[in-house]
C-alpha cells in the first residue's frame, strides 16, 4: 500500500523533459504497479519499440530516495533519471520503467531499501524472490503495457503536450489524471482547436508523432533488469521454460492460443552485463553461480547470449560501481564485442 508521501506530486517547473508517473496501473488479475513512461523521442525507422525496465533495491522516486536515510546517497539513479538516461541512450524507444509492487527491509520506512516484484515473481518478507513457473508474470507484464497504453490514450491532446513539453511540469499528466479521477476535466492553458490542429501535422513535426495507433503491447520489446530488476526476467525464463517443455492436453498447461505467441519470445538476444561488485564479491559467492547457472538456461532455450564484463582496474568495488553499469553498457555494448563465461561445469 502507498503511503501519503507516495501520493503527493511536486510542482517544481523544469527545463527537460521527466517521464510520467501513472499511478497504480492495473495488470493481471489485479495486480497493480505504478509505472514511469516516457515516449520515444523520434520515431524508429521501422516499427515502434518499448524498452521496459525494471530497477534494483534503492531505486525509487526522487523525493522517496531523498528522504531515506541511506539511499539519498545514490539519488542520482533514482526512477526518474534512469528513464531520461535510457530515453537518451535508445531515442527511438519508448521508455517504461515499473516500480516494485513494494519495499521491504525492516518497520521504520527509513529501512526500506529491498525491491519486491510479488505482481512478476512471489517474494519473502526479506525481498528474496521464490521462483515457480505458473505466476503468470507474462499475463502480468502484457496487461501492465495494455493498462499504460489505455491511461495515456486517456489524456486529452494538450494535457500530453503539457506533460511531455521540455518547459513541462514534472508531474503534470499525473495532475491530470487526478483530476479526472474526480471528476473534473484538467485545463492545460489550451483550446480544443489546438487539438484539432496538432492532429493535422506530420509525423516528423508533430510531437505526439507516437500517439497514432499507441498500443504498447504490440510494439517490439526490450526488457532490462538492473540487480533486484534481474529477478523479473528470470522469472519470465522460468516461464518460457515452462511454456515450453508443456505437451498437448496437459492439465496445467498454458491456453493454447497464447504458445505460439510465447514461442516466438523463445529467439530472443540476451544482452548480459555484470561487474566485479557482483561476480568477483568473495562475501556472495553465490552470485557468480547463479549467473553461470543463468546463462546456461538462456542457452539451452535457445536465446542468442552476449555478456559484458565491466572491470575498472582502480575502483573500489562498491555500490556506486554497481550504478556505473547502468551508464556505461549501452556504450560498452555498441563498441566491444561480447565474450562467453564458462559455462562448461554447468550440467549438459
Amino acid at each position: 500500500m502507498l503511503n501519503d508521501s507516495e501520493t503527493a506530486t511536486i510542482s517544481v517547473r523544469s527545463r527537460i523533459m521527466l517521464p510520467v508517473r501513472l499511478r497504480r496501473v492495473v495488470g493481471h488479475e489485479g495486480r497493480s504497479n505504478d509505472a514511469l513512461f516516457q515516449p520515444a523521442v523520434r520515431a524508429p525507422p521501422l516499427s515502434q519499440h518499448t524498452l521496459v525496465f525494471f530497477g534494483g533495491d534503492v531505486q525509487d522516486y526522487p523525493e522517496l530516495m531523498q528522504a531515506h536515510r541511506d539511499n539519498r546517497n545514490y539519488i542520482k539513479w533514482n526512477l526518474e533519471n534512469t528513464v531520461r538516461m535510457l530515453g537518451h541512450n535508445f531515442p527511438t524507444k519508448h521508455i517504461l520503467a515499473v516500480r516494485p509492487s513494494r519495499y521491504v527491509g525492516g518497520s521504520r520506512i527509513e529501512y526500506k531499501s529491498f525491491s519486491c516484484y510479488d505482481n512478476f515473481v512471489p517474494s519473502n518478507n526479506a525481498g528474496v524472490p521464490e521462483h515457480t513457473p505458473t505466476h503468470s508474470a507474462l499475463h502480468h507484464l502484457e496487461r501492465l503495457l495494455q493498462g499504460v497504453s489505455n491511461r495515456i490514450k486517456s489524456f486529452s491532446t494538450s494535457e500530453l503536450i503539457e506533460a511531455f513539453s521540455p518547459n513541462s511540469s514534472i508531474h503534470a499528466a499525473t495532475a491530470a489524471e487526478t483530476s479526472k479521477s474526480n471528476g473534473t476535466k484538467a485545463q492545460a492553458g489550451s483550446s480544443q482547436s489546438t487539438d484539432s490542429t496538432l492532429a493535422e501535422h506530420k509525423p516528423e513535426t508533430d510531437p505526439l508523432w507516437w500517439r497514432e495507433n499507441f498500443a504498447l503491447d504490440e510494439t517490439q520489446l526490450t526488457l532490462i533488469g538492473f540487480s533486484k530488476g534481474c529477478v523479473v526476467l528470470n522469472q519470465l525464463i522460468y516461464e518460457f521454460h515452462y511454456t515450453k517443455t508443456l505437451t498437448p492436453g496437459d492439465a496445467h498447461m498454458m491456453r493454447s492460443d497464447l504458445l505460439p505467441k510465447y514461442s516466438l519470445l523463445l529467439d530472443v538476444n540476451v544482452f548480459i552485463h555484470v561487474s566485479p561488485y557482483q561476480v568477483q564479491d568473495e562475501a556472495r559467492p553465490w552470485i557468480g553461480r547463479e549467473e553461470k547457472a543463468f546463462t546456461s538456461l538462456l542457452k539451452k532455450l535457445g536465446a542468442k547470449v552476449n555478456r559484458y564484463f565491466h572491470e575498472q582496474p582502480g575502483m573500489t568495488h562498491s555500490l556506486h560501481m554497481h550504478f556505473e553499469v547502468l551508464a556505461n553498457f549501452k556504450k560498452m555494448q555498441d563498441s566491444i564485442p561480447a565474450s562467453m563465461p564458462d559455462t562448461s561445469d554447468e550440467e549438459a
